[in-house]
């Protein structure tokens, strides 16, 4: 984590405004421009897009108009899904922790509320402590495998 060393974007005017130059030649940064006709040389971004359009059909069905409503459910769908080059999701990367679902949070685990009656101060701020090092060792892992996947 941290600034990139390089971004590429595509040649909307956004992209090449005096404002974004400047923060890029503030920040070291190296602002590279996608060819208009290479579409393919975004591979991740393609690859992400035939995901969404995979789920929105699925949850579309046979109302193929109304795919903008399920946009939300498909992005959501998509972030809490583990990717095999992270070893994880997205969502698990940046919060460090598993998607609470909506019916999760309405009804807490029973271990869990037994765990916070149970729990003094102290062996509270331990058990954080350790969560916060297996985050990060969780983290350095998934570097690793980026890395790696980055490398093939």
């Amino acid at each position: 984590f941290g600034v990139p060393n390089k971004i590429v974007a595509d040649n909307a005017s956004n992209f090449s405004s005096r404002e974004v130059i400047s923060f890029c030649y503030e920040y070291g940064i190296t602002l590279a421009h996608a060819s208009d006709y290479y579409p393919q040389g975004n591979g991740q971004a393609e690859s992400s897009n035939k995901n969404l359009v995979t789920i929105i059909r699925k949850l579309v069905d046979e109302n193929q108009r109304m795919w903008h409503k399920s946009l939300y459910d498909a992005l959501w769908a998509d972030r809490i899904t583990p990717k095999r080059s992270l070893g994880m999701s997205p969502f698990q990367v940046l919060y460090g922790t598993d998607a609470e679902l909506p019916i999760s949070a309405e009804l807490p685990a029973l271990s869990l509320a037994r765990a916070i009656e149970d729990e003094t101060f102290q062996s509270s701020l331990e058990r954080r402590i350790m969560y916060l090092v297996e985050l990060e060792e969780k983290r350095v892992k998934v570097v690793d495998r980026i890395t790696k996947h980055q490398n093939q």
